[in-house]
């Protein structure tokens, strides 16, 4: 699944593994349980933001344990069918969305579900920065070529279904998966004003609704 290769990510097979690393993971003291529906934007040639990493019987089994627990789930997907997916399976949050579909938009808001979009890991490469400070922070980050065309490649949609999402009144929270923590957030701030947001629903975003989605 996706982001293996960075030792934080833990693989399950079959309904039985799912079941019992979400366990293992609520006695080790956990605040929410985060699953990883698809592949990203950021990953190796195998891990595409399109693939599906769970087969049916994983998936309902691992939504099944946390929520029966009371666990929130958190759940990483970028492609419409897995969005739809963690929705209809009890998801409190999607992260990223890249890409969606207007069942999508009507699931979340019959869901009540968050929608955190991380604009910043389609936005910010080279080619699309335009402030002087994202400039800097693209080149520092040096992000290689192949994962930069991949970026650049989703842009657009992202933006569209962001911007639908907004429109439509989802719940949304302003967040990053992007570092240092502290730069990601206001250049996130920064896409969200430029992809259609008012500043002040971005603020919002990124305060008030973040503090509502994490609980605090």
């Amino acid at each position: 699944g996706h982001f293996l290769t960075s030792g934080a990510a833990l693989e399950c097979d079959g309904a039985d593994g799912f079941v019992s690393a979400v366990r293992d993971q609520i006695r080790s003291g956990v605040d929410h349980i985060k699953l990883n529906l698809t592949g990203g934007v950021m990953g190796p040639s195998w891990d595409r933001h399109w693939h599906s990493f769970f087969l049916p019987e994983e998936l309902e089994a691992a939504f099944a344990i946390a929520c029966q627990r009371g666990y929130p789930v958190m759940a990483h997907a970028a492609s419409p069918q897995a969005v739809k997916d963690a929705l209809r399976l009890g998801a409190h949050s999607v992260e990223h969305g890249y890409i969606m579909d207007d069942e999508c938009i009507e699931l979340f808001l019959e869901k009540d579900a968050w929608y955190v979009p991380t604009l910043g890991i389609t936005h910010l490469t080279r080619d699309q920065a335009t402030t002087s400070w994202e400039k800097e922070w693209a080149e520092e980050r040096g992000l290689p070529s192949d994962l930069a065309e991949r970026a650049d490649a989703a842009a657009d949609e992202h933006r569209k279904w962001f911007r639908r999402a907004l429109d439509a009144g989802v719940k949304m929270a302003l967040g990053s998966d992007l570092r240092p923590p502290n730069q990601a957030v206001n250049m996130e701030m920064g896409l969200w004003v430029k992809d259609g947001a008012s500043t002040w629903q971005t603020l919002v975003a990124a305060t008030r609704s973040a503090a509502e989605l994490c609980g605090v």
